[in-house]
């Protein structure tokens, strides 16, 4: 058919798709309006929860009736989900204890809001507010009356024992934990809500934060109080008994203009998606039929110059006029195999990190350079090669009749230094880097699709090594790749299945022998056999998978670090190894803290490992250092890895807040021995040291080693000689352990432990 013939009669059968297309934007507005109307519902079930959890939290038992609540919930729930929303109502309503009724509480408002999708229903500026009611104010809530009712308990008590004083700081510093992260939370994202109803919740809030403030007060009456008893008269528990109910209405007070505020979000929300309906209803006929009468009159002249682009189009990159990737592929199917003694060389060049050329400069900019570079390649084509722009950055150059391979990598090699040369851009000096794989065929071999795939490996290769290296393809690399392919398949699973797990390598107090941190690892666990991260980090890396892995990893120490919290005689740090996405990314920090907080932890507990080479790109050192300096004012505790091995070691401890640096194992290993290197080790700890930083030595081996550090004023080691890896079970039972032996002098018992284990 005739290329005018051909849109005229795409024309002409226009208006059908349209017409369709119009109906599933009907219908998928009018499924927004259920999904809003649905979020709605879910709202006014947990704002009817409220005067429950409010009475039960002041009371300790409930009088209202809830049998209302419980049908709708059933209702909300329907056939699948209304038994598991009743179960937990009813726990709340029967269960005496207040703490774990509340607790009960939480979870069915919890359930209902994940259910009604507050979060994704809310508006951007109310997105937050879901986690405000559901977490932050609930945990508010059962903390603090389990220690009002700590309180009330202990103070009937004749005698108090150690145990028992221990139950108001315990409890007193999970509120403290909630508490604060509660009210810090209303500073930073309620005052900055400018909608209908925004300046009656911040009040509410600054309310809140005065009742806290108040409770707080009393709350350390009590506790210094708790500890100095001996009887329940002696504790001062009146204060924090009187002031409890009016921190409760205060917290529900703030809990219930959160609700509102959402609410009238929602109905704003609800208003608009209807208004654009029925606009859309009116217009969408209208637009449609013009639309279709213009587009008829001009098929003609639409027809005749879509010809000329299809056939410039088709086989040419309009940027750098070099032919593309289907011109290229046209060419390779059509040629003939070359002489039986000759063969066919492909060569692919991909630009590293151009995106930063276009951020910096402008798009502009970036066209120009990529204009440049064509020419570069071009001066470097002989009259029978093929050259082509394959993609956004990269270029291939087909060379038919290859006479060897050594000739060929030699013009890999010359490409790659004339593209890295400086140049000049928008007035200013900077390089591009680049990266190069090769493919050279077998003598007389056809040329087929497959040395397209091929060179690819060749060049995923060379980015491997580094920036301005080029591979040539070996077998081996496609051996690789199908393997690493069945590695991440099964690595997939293993993630799903909640086989990856962090192991923990134990770090010790070099005077001492206690155990005062671990670094987190991570190991998968395959039907009972332990694999280490060299066997599937590079499958890892290539499928996408390595911000999963630090995501399993960094929730399970999470849980650990949760789970000993305040059960140690000494502080424990967690050692977490942070990679460069978390710390160029604003919104991943405060996720993290966010995390952290949530599990009831401090940062000051949770050990940041930083690679120091993660900042050697000019062009996201500044962001990833302005991140870890906000880390630190969070109160992370934070670890500068392989010190003495980056690009400016001296410049890094300038520039951040450290505590600790990590001296490298290659500045370890022998030491005891090795003068030369002794200058070295000792030098970069008592730089260290100079800036009061504290020192950890990792990969001590040896008893020479360790006696040395410790001579030479190194604070912490890790390595073989103390302990490898250690499931969590067997690390959390060490340090638990250790919490019975005298510090010091039990490092050989300790030492002797971490073997044990």
């Amino acid at each position: 058919m005739r290329i005018r013939g051909w849109l005229t009669g795409l024309i002409v059968f226009l208006l059908a798709p349209c017409l369709l297309f119009a109906s599933l934007w009907f219908y998928n507005k009018f499924e927004d309006v259920n999904a809003l109307d649905r979020s709605l519902n879910g709202l006014d079930l947990i704002q009817a929860l409220g005067p429950l959890v409010e009475e039960k939290a002041v009371t300790g038992k409930l009088e209202s009736a809830y049998m209302p609540l419980r049908r709708n919930l059933i209702r909300f729930g329907g056939s699948n989900q209304a038994e598991g929303l009743t179960r937990m109502l009813d726990v709340f309503v029967n269960e005496p204890d207040v703490k774990t009724s509340l607790s009960y509480a939480q979870q069915l408002s919890s359930a209902v809001s994940h259910m009604a999708k507050l979060d994704f229903a809310a508006s951007h500026e109310s997105s937050t507010l879901p986690d405000l009611v559901n977490s932050l104010l609930f945990s508010v809530i059962i903390e603090s009356s389990k220690m009002t009712d700590n309180a009330r308990k202990l103070g009937k008590r004749e005698t108090i024992n150690i145990w028992e004083k221990m139950l108001i700081p315990v409890q007193a510093g999970k509120f403290k934990a909630a508490a604060d992260g509660a009210a810090l939370w209303t500073e930073q994202y309620l005052d900055a809500l400018t909608g209908p109803g925004a300046e009656d919740l911040q009040e509410r809030a600054q309310t809140f934060r005065k009742a806290n403030f108040v409770f707080q007060r009393f709350g350390s009456k009590l506790l210094s109080s708790t500890i100095q008893a001996r009887s329940g008269s002696e504790i001062n528990a009146k204060g924090v008994i009187d002031v409890h109910p009016d921190l409760i209405r205060a917290t529900f007070t703030l809990w219930h203009g959160s609700l509102n505020y959402l609410h009238q979000d929602l109905l704003e929300q609800r208003r608009a998606t209807q208004r654009d309906v029925t606009l859309a209803g009116l217009v969408g006929g209208l637009v449609i039929v013009v639309a279709f009468a213009i587009a008829v009159a001009l098929s003609r002249a639409l027809a005749e110059r879509t010809l000329r682009a299809f056939e410039n189009l088709g086989f040419h990159d309009p940027l750098t006029g070099l032919p593309n990737r289907r011109a290229l592929v046209d060419t390779m199917r059509s040629r003939p195999a070359p002489e039986p003694h000759m063969k066919t060389g492909l060569l692919v060049v991909d630009l590293r990190q151009f995106k930063k050329i276009n951020d910096r400069f402008g798009d502009s900019a970036g066209d120009s350079l990529l204009r440049d570079v064509a020419g570069v390649l071009t001066q470097y084509a002989e009259p029978e090669d093929v050259l082509s722009r394959t993609g956004g950055t990269e270029f291939t150059l087909l060379r038919p009749n290859l006479p060897d391979t050594d000739s060929f990598e030699t013009l890999a090699r010359n490409i790659i230094h004339d593209l890295g040369r400086e140049r000049t851009i928008a007035g200013q000096k900077t390089s591009i880097e680049c990266n190069a794989g090769l493919l050279v065929s077998q003598e007389g071999e056809p040329i087929t699709d497959q040395f397209l795939t091929d060179v690819a490996l060749a060049l995923r290769s060379a980015k491997h090594k580094g920036p301005r290296n080029y591979d040539l393809f070996t077998s081996q690399m496609r051996a690789t790749f199908e393997e690493n392919g069945e590695i991440a398949k099964e690595l997939h699973k293993a993630l799903n299945d909640g086989n990856i797990v962090p192991w923990y390598q134990p770090q010790v107090d070099i005077h001492t022998g206690e155990v005062v941190g671990a670094e987190a690892l991570a190991r998968w666990i395959d039907e009972g056999t332990v694999r280490y991260p060299g066997s599937f980090l590079p499958a890892a890396v290539e499928a996408g998978y390595l911000e999963a892995i630090d995501a399993k990893v960094r929730e399970g120490a999470l849980r650990l670090a949760a789970s000993l919290n305040g059960r140690t005689r000494k502080p424990v740090h967690l050692g977490l190894n942070v990679s460069s996405h978390l710390l160029t990314s604003e919104r991943a920090v405060d996720a993290l803290h966010q995390q952290v907080r949530s599990m009831g932890l401090e940062p000051s507990s949770i050990n940041l490992e930083i690679l120091e080479a993660v900042m050697i790109d000019e062009a996201t050192a500044d962001p990833i250092k302005e991140n870890i300096a906000r880390l630190s004012d969070l109160g992370f505790f934070i670890e500068l890895d392989d010190f003495g091995t980056g690009h400016s070691s001296i410049s890094s401890l300038r520039d951040l807040k450290v505590d600790r640096v990590k001296i490298d194992r290659s500045f370890i290993s022998g030491v005891d021995t090795d003068r030369g290197l002794q200058k070295f080790t000792s030098a970069l700890i008592n730089l260290a040291k100079s800036l009061d930083i504290s020192v950890l030595a990792e990969g001590v081996e040896t008893e020479g080693e360790r006696d040395w550090l410790k001579q030479n004023g190194c604070d912490v080691i890790q390595g073989f000689l103390i302990s490898q890896a250690v499931a969590e079970d067997q690390l959390a039972a060490l340090i638990l352990k250790q919490n019975f032996v005298l510090p010091s002098p039990a490092a050989r018992q300790t030492v002797a432990l971490i073997h044990q284990a």
